[in-house]
């Protein structure tokens, strides 16, 4: 079945792993309805507010929308509380489970339901495969198993380890409150007797989506590659905001709830990896968050070329995103927020926010929510090639040396003007060996230490290169495009501006900076080029015009 003929329905559409799973859905263009207790603010689904154990308002949705996949993710998720509403527990996690198993029996439509990895007795010195005998020893384990029990034989029960990361629809999470925690510098109690296998909501919101492509069914385990006890995911929390974390052990037994738990639930995810390799989930990312910031005024109509070329990148670690819009337009703040689920769904934390007016403005609003790490300054319109945050992250490892580094620019193709201009641009000796900036530039996160907050100068691109020796700056094997003015006219603008910025970087006398080095070897380099050199010069020449009568 194809997914243009599918249709998904989602129960706990806005729940931690339903958010991710319709989000994902919707990335791939696949008609997904979504079922919540209330109306969902992420705006990532079609949503029915719905109670699941109203079995008759059930019934109704599924005769109007007639799923071909259902991922029943909706049900009561904490063992504490089942134990204190077991009848509401077990309604949920199985007797919901039922109304939809006979759907599906009755339909043929593809079935997932998620049991966790609490129901094992926790005694063997191994990973828990799926052939194991499982345990009931709580409410909560009891009523994920005779929820997997309605499932046998007509769907795919998957078996989650416990999941972490990011929540798509804003909301307080065990995740949130711990990093809010290791900002604040607040002593976190961490568990160091219990022992999980821990899967990233979009690796798990991966493995449903893709299972339900291939119609999956059976009885699978998603388990990550890594056992891990909460100190060790906390202490990894902690390197990607670059804290130094304080922790205070305690054992599972003095956890909130007062109920048995198991000390092993570390499961084997063997049979995903055998038969689906591209699913398998990857091991907990660690070492600091690369922060992006993206300065946007006016930019509704370009700020999805810098975003989906994040959303691209090939790049295997944390990345937080902070569009910052200065411009104080509406709509310019409406087309951020509806860009922010495409990089979320992908994994990436992604921040809108407005600033005062100003893009030094902007970055340091920016800046404000980031945890220290590396840093990418992107503009609005600039696309990033897919190994571009890779790169970048090499050249400005710990240790190489390298503090500033820019990819290869790209051009966007312009009018004969801008690209004879352009030409003779990039044959200037200072443009090839600088390396200069039109878009995207990043530092490290020891050279971001060189300054605090940024100079409220034009040329922040330069301001901040100037922080550089040129034994410290790179230009890495990756690229990005951006779009240059259009015709005579705006390049004449863009000249002035920038020649006001390098008048106010020349009266600071920062150490590297480099204005007289931006003449040596001009003429040689146009002469070469008569042509593009014609353009060139008359634009320059219009620009010093313009700016001494506007003095």
């Amino acid at each position: 079945m194809s997914g243009l003929s599918e249709r998904w329905l989602v129960t706990g559409c806005c729940g931690q792993l339903g958010a991710h799973v319709t989000a994902e859905l919707a990335r791939r263009g696949v008609p997904v309805l979504g079922i919540g207790h209330r109306d969902c603010p992420g705006d990532h689904a079609s949503v029915v507010a719905l109670d699941l154990r109203r079995g008759q308002d059930l019934d109704a949705v599924l005769r109007r929308y007639r799923p071909t996949h259902i991922a029943h993710l909706g049900g009561m998720s904490s063992p504490a509380r089942v134990a204190s509403e077991p009848f509401a527990g077990w309604a949920l996690n199985a007797g919901v489970t039922r109304q939809l198993a006979d759907y599906a029996r009755e339909s043929d439509a593809w079935l997932l339901y998620p049991s966790s990895d609490f129901i094992w007795d926790g005694v063997a010195g191994r990973r828990y495969l799926e052939t194991d005998t499982p345990s009931r020893l709580t409410a909560y384990a009891a009523s994920k198993l005779d929820g997997e029990r309605a499932v046998r034989g007509v769907g795919l029960v998957v078996r989650l380890s416990l999941l972490y990361g990011l929540p798509l629809c804003p909301r307080q999470t065990t995740w949130t409150r711990i990093e809010a925690a290791l900002r604040a510098g607040d002593e976190v109690p961490v568990c160091v007797d219990e022992y999980r296998t821990p899967v990233s909501l979009v690796d798990a919101a991966r493995v449903v989506v893709g299972l339900g492509e291939r119609r999956v069914r059976g009885l699978v385990h998603v388990a990550g590659p890594e056992v891990l006890t909460a100190r060790d995911m906390v202490v990894r929390i902690a390197a990607g905001l670059g804290v130094e974390p304080s922790l205070r052990a305690v054992s599972r037994r003095d956890l909130p709830g007062g109920l048995p738990r198991p000390r092993n639930m570390a499961m084997s995810g063997g049979l995903l990896a055998r038969h689906w390799p591209a699913l398998a989930p990857r091991p907990m990312r660690s070492g600091p968050v690369f922060g992006v910031v993206i300065p946007t005024y006016r930019g509704a109509d370009v700020l999805g070329r810098s975003v989906d070329s994040l959303v691209a990148q090939t790049y295997s670690g944390e990345v937080h995103v902070v569009v910052a819009v200065n411009d104080g337009e509406a709509s310019t703040t409406a087309a951020a927020e509806r860009l922010a689920p495409r990089l979320r769904s992908a994994g990436i934390a992604c921040t809108v926010l407005t600033s005062e007016p100003g893009r030094v403005a902007a970055i340091d609003a920016a800046e404000a929510v980031l945890p220290p790490g590396p840093r990418l300054y992107l503009d609005q319109d600039a696309v990033l090639s897919p190994d571009g945050l890779t790169r970048l992250a090499e050249a400005l490892a710990p240790g190489g040396g390298v503090h500033f580094a820019v990819p290869a620019v790209r051009i966007s193709t312009g009018s004969r003007v801008s690209r004879a201009y352009f030409r003779a641009w990039r044959s200037l000796p200072y443009v090839r060996q600088s390396p200069v900036t039109m878009g995207a530039y990043a530092v490290s996160a020891s050279g971001r230490t060189r300054w605090g907050r940024f100079a409220r100068v034009r040329s922040d691109d330069k301001w901040v290169r100037w922080h550089f020796a040129p034994s410290e700056r790179a230009v890495v094997s990756a690229s990005y495009e951006v779009i240059v003015p259009q015709g005579a006219r705006e390049l004449v603008r863009a000249r002035l501006r920038y020649q006001r910025g390098n008048d106010e970087l020349d009266g600071l006398n920062m150490a590297h900076g480099d204005g007289a080095a931006r003449h040596r070897g001009v003429i040689g380099a146009l002469l070469r080029s008569p042509a593009a050199a014609t353009v060139f010069l008359a634009v320059h020449a219009a620009a010093a015009v313009a700016d001494r009568w506007r003095r």
